[in-house]
């Protein structure tokens, strides 16, 4: 398969102004032609004058969306679990954002365990990235909602690729087995000629999501001192945490992840924010914590 190489965009990220790109693009957001009530609740979010009980009604109409949404709120991170049996309820208890995700998310059947299913530490990754993104979030003065809800979709353009382009998703995968000191963007740029941060990016925008939101999942792997957005620098230190975590579980230390799987490290995510350089280990404890009042959100997986 013919490759294209990447181009400098204006902001200094790499984007691609090709035919093969827009392609790629079109058909990993493509959304049912019989929109179903996930796209539904994500036209009635855009409309302000919808409220929480119309939301609800809407949410109860899906049995696989209120699953969902009855799911998270009764975790025990929202302090309810169990308690929450009305969707209207749910929704005032996760926020807009947060719903706002889950819907973008079974809009694009990324729930469904029909066809090619997402990569399997997609979602567990997602939560975590989100409980840390909202734990920073309350230390620096950002909306922990906004912050919760983007965490939970940083990885979305991952998540369509592998969905939705299966076989390039996985050639992919083959140049980073073969070569280890490939990072996953560098191979993601060689087989898509774009990141799986410009896909996220460009799925949101067509769902329409606010411009800072789209410019965060954008920027989410650009080096912190480069990204112009207060809640983009959250979520770059979010996935550090998250990774931190990830390690911290499998007994790996940071110097012995493959190229593949390099992040920033903390204490420049944290110096971005103009955090404490030795915020790491109470943020760690915190989001290890919420991970696992979390977890039954996962049992679907």
């Amino acid at each position: 398969m013919a490759r294209s190489s990447p181009v400098a965009g204006p902001n200094g990220g790499e984007t691609m102004a090709t035919a093969e790109a827009n392609d790629l693009i079109t058909a990993v957001t493509e959304l049912p032609v019989q929109p179903g009530a996930a796209m539904r609740l994500l036209w009635m979010l855009e409309d302000p004058r919808t409220s929480a009980a119309d939301l609800g009604r809407l949410i109860e109409s899906d049995p696989a969306l209120s699953t969902q949404v009855f799911r998270l709120a009764n975790t025990p991170f929202y302090g309810l679990s169990g308690q929450v049996s009305s969707a209207w309820r749910a929704v005032t208890v996760l926020g807009l954002p947060t719903v706002r995700a889950i819907a973008t998310a079974a809009a694009f059947d990324l729930f469904s365990e029909t066809g090619r299913s997402v990569p399997d530490d997609f979602w567990p990754h997602s939560v975590t990235t989100a409980a840390a993104a909202a734990a920073i979030a309350r230390r620096i003065g950002v909306r922990p909602n906004d912050a919760f809800g983007a965490g939970l979709l940083h990885d979305v353009g991952r998540a369509l690729l592998s969905r939705r382009a299966p076989r390039r998703y996985d050639a992919m995968l083959d140049l980073l087995a073969g070569d280890a000191t490939l990072s996953h963007l560098d191979a993601e740029r060689m087989e898509f000629a774009m990141t799986h941060a410009e896909v996220g990016a460009a799925a949101l925008s067509v769902m329409r999501f606010p411009a800072d939101v789209v410019e965060a999942i954008g920027s989410h792997h650009t080096p912190p001192a480069e990204v112009t957005s207060q809640l983009g620098r959250v979520l770059v230190a979010a996935d550090a945490v998250a990774i931190e975590i990830d390690d911290i579980a499998s007994g790996q230390k940071a110097s012995e992840r493959k190229a593949s799987e390099q992040n920033a490290p903390l204490e420049e995510t944290f110096a971005a924010l103009e955090m404490p350089a030795d915020s790491g280990d109470s943020l760690v404890a915190e989001v290890r914590s919420d991970q696992d009042n979390l977890a039954g959100f996962l049992t679907f997986r």
